[in-house]
């Protein structure tokens, strides 16, 4: 416990750990089924999620779709894609953030 204490108080660590998140939100998502440049997005809560490091959803106001950008290692991503198409009935589409798009 004294290294976490050296680390800061419980919220700094929180705000900290939030931070490296926002940290890796990508400038848009593209919208996996009408293909629109989504700018408004949400950060996912992926601190009970192992070995996903970020994920941010966006809701197309287009099409009404919500779309998934996911870091992490690849086996965690793909079981979140997984359960993220279970839980909406259905396929999703699965993309990828081109580096120019990042930071």
């Amino acid at each position: 416990m004294g290294q976490a204490r050296q680390r800061g108080s419980l919220e700094q660590r929180q705000q900290a750990a939030v931070d490296r998140q926002l940290a890796l939100r990508p400038k848009f998502i593209t919208c996996n089924h009408c293909q629109a440049t989504l700018t408004e997005m949400a950060a996912v809560d992926v601190s009970a999620l192992p070995g996903i490091t970020a994920a941010f959803e966006a809701s197309c106001t287009a099409c009404g779709h919500d779309t998934y950008a996911i870091k992490g290692e690849p086996e965690a991503v793909a079981r979140l894609h997984a359960l993220i198409e279970q839980a909406a009935g259905g396929s999703s589409g699965a993309g990828v953030v081109p580096a120019a798009n990042k930071g």
